[in-house]
């Protein structure tokens, strides 16, 4: 009987430390994929933001041109698509609640832009001047309205790729750290038992 209690203490404190050791393993890979993830849109969305500069003023002369009831030349878009937000769409949880929200709102944005634009190219032919004008100020709202949010969530998706794992997750370090001194310390203790008996 006197043998079975270290080798249930040295087998708990194993199953401890491998728990342990793979929860870390697990939420270490999926910080790792966050961080990737954040610095892969916000270069997605500040090559987007590049353009925004001239775009208030270009849309302000084309409303005003559509406002006096003249036509406009305007190629049609073709349907323009954001390759990194498409491809890690149902990832954007693992940036946390906060962000995920104000990524999924800015992506939805540019969405809404780029079909009302697409519309407008496509239809300004057809369509009515006011029509035409209505979208383009729909356009020009939707750019000024989320231009500075934009920018702020590139700037805090940036500083969020280059943080530590340590710093980000110190309580799940200090609990792994616990758990792991819990464990050492049960096989001290069942090595120490054994050899007294």
């Amino acid at each position: 009987m006197e043998n079975v209690a270290p080798a249930l203490i040295a087998f708990t404190s194993a199953v401890l430390v491998g728990f342990g050791a793979h929860f870390a393993a697990e939420d270490y890979r999926r910080f790792r994929d966050s961080k990737a993830i954040a610095a892969a849109l916000a270069g997605e969305l500040g090559s987007i933001l590049l353009s925004l500069p001239e775009l208030p003023a270009v849309l302000s002369n084309m409303k005003a041109e559509l406002d006096n009831r003249q036509r406009i030349a305007l190629p049609e878009m073709p349907d323009q698509s954001s390759p990194i937000f498409e491809a890690n769409a149902e990832k954007i949880g693992l940036l946390g609640a906060d962000f995920a929200g104000r990524v999924a709102f800015t992506y939805d944005q540019i969405r809404a832009f780029r079909t009302s634009f697409q519309l407008l190219s496509k239809h300004h032919t057809t369509m009515d001047p006011s029509w035409s004008s209505l979208l383009v100020g729909r356009c020009l709202n939707l750019v000024k309205s989320n231009q500075s949010k934009a920018e702020m969530l590139v700037d805090n998706l940036k500083n969020y790729s280059q943080i530590w794992y340590v710093k980000a997750r110190w309580v799940q370090m200090a609990l792994l750290t616990g758990i792991t001194l819990i464990g050492v310390n049960g096989l001290v203790a069942a090595i120490f038992c054994a050899q007294r008996s």
